[in-house]
Protein backbone atom coordinates (compact mmCIF):
# COMPACT_ATOMS: atom_id res chain seq x y z
CA UNK A 1 0.00 0.00 0.00
CA UNK A 2 2.75 2.41 0.96
CA UNK A 3 4.67 1.49 -2.19
CA UNK A 4 1.65 2.37 -4.30
CA UNK A 5 1.54 5.87 -2.82
CA UNK A 6 5.28 6.36 -3.25
CA UNK A 7 5.15 5.17 -6.85
CA UNK A 8 2.16 7.41 -7.60
CA UNK A 9 3.95 10.42 -6.08
CA UNK A 10 7.05 9.84 -8.20
CA UNK A 11 4.99 9.34 -11.34
CA UNK A 12 3.15 12.61 -10.68
CA UNK A 13 6.44 14.44 -10.07
CA UNK A 14 7.93 13.02 -13.27
CA UNK A 15 4.86 14.06 -15.25
CA UNK A 16 4.93 17.56 -13.76
CA UNK A 17 8.60 18.03 -14.61
CA UNK A 18 8.33 16.79 -18.19
CA UNK A 19 5.10 18.59 -19.07
CA UNK A 20 5.99 21.98 -17.61
CA UNK A 21 5.97 24.77 -20.20
CA UNK A 22 9.37 26.32 -20.88
CA UNK A 23 10.01 29.76 -19.50
CA UNK A 24 9.66 32.74 -21.81
CA UNK A 25 13.40 33.21 -22.07
CA UNK A 26 13.97 29.67 -23.32
CA UNK A 27 11.02 29.78 -25.70
CA UNK A 28 12.22 33.04 -27.26
CA UNK A 29 15.83 31.96 -27.71
CA UNK A 30 15.00 29.45 -30.45
CA UNK A 31 12.93 31.91 -32.49
CA UNK A 32 15.69 34.45 -33.11
CA UNK A 33 17.28 34.78 -36.50
CA UNK A 34 21.06 34.59 -36.48
CA UNK A 35 22.88 37.89 -36.32
CA UNK A 36 25.08 38.63 -39.34
CA UNK A 37 28.82 38.50 -38.71
CA UNK A 38 30.53 41.87 -38.33
CA UNK A 39 34.26 42.68 -38.49
CA UNK A 40 34.22 43.35 -34.76
CA UNK A 41 33.36 39.69 -34.13
CA UNK A 42 36.90 38.69 -35.11
CA UNK A 43 37.97 35.68 -37.12
CA UNK A 44 35.92 32.52 -37.16
CA UNK A 45 37.48 29.77 -35.08
CA UNK A 46 36.17 26.73 -36.92
CA UNK A 47 39.50 26.15 -38.69
CA UNK A 48 40.35 22.79 -37.18
CA UNK A 49 43.83 21.30 -36.95
CA UNK A 50 42.80 18.71 -39.54
CA UNK A 51 41.77 21.47 -41.98
CA UNK A 52 45.10 23.20 -41.43
CA UNK A 53 46.94 19.89 -41.89
CA UNK A 54 45.15 19.29 -45.18
CA UNK A 55 46.01 22.78 -46.39
CA UNK A 56 49.65 22.36 -45.39
CA UNK A 57 49.80 18.99 -47.09
CA UNK A 58 48.45 20.53 -50.29
CA UNK A 59 50.99 23.35 -49.98
CA UNK A 60 53.84 20.84 -49.51
CA UNK A 61 52.63 18.77 -52.47
CA UNK A 62 52.60 21.88 -54.65
CA UNK A 63 56.15 22.73 -53.57
CA UNK A 64 57.34 19.16 -54.18
CA UNK A 65 55.72 19.23 -57.62
CA UNK A 66 57.93 22.16 -58.53
CA UNK A 67 55.58 25.10 -58.14
CA UNK A 68 56.98 28.33 -56.79
CA UNK A 69 55.97 29.42 -53.32
CA UNK A 70 53.72 32.10 -54.79
CA UNK A 71 51.96 29.63 -57.08
CA UNK A 72 51.58 27.11 -54.25
CA UNK A 73 49.94 29.71 -51.99
CA UNK A 74 47.55 30.69 -54.79
CA UNK A 75 46.68 27.01 -55.37
CA UNK A 76 45.94 26.42 -51.68
CA UNK A 77 43.88 29.63 -51.52
CA UNK A 78 41.55 28.20 -54.17
CA UNK A 79 40.77 25.29 -51.83
CA UNK A 80 40.89 27.09 -48.48
CA UNK A 81 39.47 30.54 -47.66
CA UNK A 82 41.92 30.93 -44.75
CA UNK A 83 44.74 31.36 -47.24
CA UNK A 84 42.88 33.88 -49.44
CA UNK A 85 44.24 37.00 -47.73
CA UNK A 86 47.84 35.85 -48.15
CA UNK A 87 47.12 34.90 -51.77
CA UNK A 88 45.57 38.30 -52.44
CA UNK A 89 48.60 40.06 -50.96
CA UNK A 90 50.93 37.92 -53.04
CA UNK A 91 48.79 38.57 -56.12
CA UNK A 92 49.21 42.35 -55.83
CA UNK A 93 52.97 42.07 -55.36
CA UNK A 94 53.40 42.47 -51.63
CA UNK A 95 56.73 41.02 -50.41
CA UNK A 96 56.47 37.41 -49.27
CA UNK A 97 57.38 38.21 -45.66
CA UNK A 98 54.43 40.61 -45.39
CA UNK A 99 52.07 38.21 -47.14
CA UNK A 100 52.99 35.40 -44.75
CA UNK A 101 52.10 37.61 -41.79
CA UNK A 102 48.47 37.43 -42.96
CA UNK A 103 48.56 33.69 -42.27
CA UNK A 104 49.94 34.24 -38.76
CA UNK A 105 46.48 35.35 -37.60
CA UNK A 106 44.99 32.01 -38.62
CA UNK A 107 44.91 29.34 -35.92
CA UNK A 108 47.38 26.47 -36.42
CA UNK A 109 49.40 28.32 -39.07
CA UNK A 110 51.71 30.40 -36.86
CA UNK A 111 54.41 27.73 -37.08
CA UNK A 112 54.21 27.85 -40.89
CA UNK A 113 55.00 31.57 -40.81
CA UNK A 114 58.10 30.86 -38.69
CA UNK A 115 59.05 28.06 -41.07
CA UNK A 116 58.82 30.37 -44.09
CA UNK A 117 60.94 33.01 -42.36
CA UNK A 118 63.61 30.42 -41.56
CA UNK A 119 63.42 29.05 -45.09
CA UNK A 120 63.84 32.54 -46.52
CA UNK A 121 66.91 33.16 -44.35
CA UNK A 122 68.60 29.78 -44.73
CA UNK A 123 67.29 28.56 -48.07
CA UNK A 124 66.05 25.29 -46.56
CA UNK A 125 63.29 23.42 -48.37
CA UNK A 126 59.87 24.15 -46.90
CA UNK A 127 58.15 20.93 -47.96
CA UNK A 128 59.93 18.83 -45.32
CA UNK A 129 59.02 21.32 -42.61
CA UNK A 130 55.42 21.35 -43.85
CA UNK A 131 55.24 17.57 -43.52
CA UNK A 132 56.54 17.88 -39.95
CA UNK A 133 53.87 20.48 -39.20
CA UNK A 134 51.20 18.23 -40.73
CA UNK A 135 52.25 15.42 -38.39
CA UNK A 136 52.10 17.81 -35.40
CA UNK A 137 48.65 19.11 -36.36
CA UNK A 138 47.25 15.62 -36.85
CA UNK A 139 48.66 14.56 -33.46
CA UNK A 140 47.03 17.65 -31.92
CA UNK A 141 43.70 16.79 -33.55
CA UNK A 142 43.98 13.22 -32.27
CA UNK A 143 44.69 14.48 -28.74
CA UNK A 144 41.69 16.83 -28.92
CA UNK A 145 39.44 13.99 -30.11
CA UNK A 146 40.66 11.76 -27.27
CA UNK A 147 40.00 14.52 -24.73
CA UNK A 148 36.47 15.04 -26.10
CA UNK A 149 35.82 11.30 -25.90
CA UNK A 150 37.01 11.20 -22.29
CA UNK A 151 34.77 14.15 -21.40
CA UNK A 152 31.86 12.41 -23.12
CA UNK A 153 32.39 9.40 -20.86
CA UNK A 154 31.99 11.63 -17.82
CA UNK A 155 28.85 13.22 -19.23
CA UNK A 156 27.40 9.84 -20.14
CA UNK A 157 27.89 8.64 -16.56
CA UNK A 158 26.03 11.66 -15.15
CA UNK A 159 22.52 10.25 -15.82
CA UNK A 160 23.51 7.14 -13.89
CA UNK A 161 24.23 9.22 -10.82
CA UNK A 162 21.30 11.59 -11.27
CA UNK A 163 18.56 9.16 -12.32
CA UNK A 164 19.39 5.54 -11.65
CA UNK A 165 20.90 5.90 -8.18
CA UNK A 166 17.86 7.69 -6.70
CA UNK A 167 15.57 5.27 -8.51
CA UNK A 168 17.49 2.35 -7.01
CA UNK A 169 17.15 3.87 -3.56
CA UNK A 170 13.44 4.59 -3.94
CA UNK A 171 12.40 1.40 -5.68
CA UNK A 172 15.00 -1.00 -4.30
CA UNK A 173 16.14 -0.10 -0.83
CA UNK A 174 13.24 1.83 0.66
CA UNK A 175 10.68 -0.97 0.15
CA UNK A 176 13.09 -3.44 1.75
CA UNK A 177 13.66 -1.12 4.70
CA UNK A 178 9.92 -0.51 5.08
CA UNK A 179 9.17 -4.23 5.03
CA UNK A 180 11.94 -4.87 7.57
CA UNK A 181 10.60 -2.04 9.72
CA UNK A 182 7.08 -3.48 9.62
CA UNK A 183 8.38 -6.90 10.68
CA UNK A 184 10.38 -5.44 13.58
CA UNK A 185 7.58 -3.29 14.97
Amino acid sequence: MVLTYISAAFMAAAFAVTSAAPSGRIAQSGSRTPRPKTPRDGPETDYSPLDAASDLELFAACLEAGLSTRSAVLAVAEASPQWSEAAALIGVGVPMSSAWSALASQPHLEELVRLTQLSGESGAAMATGCHRLVAQLRAEASAQATARAERAGVFIAAPLAVCFLPAFLVLGLIPVLISLGQQLF
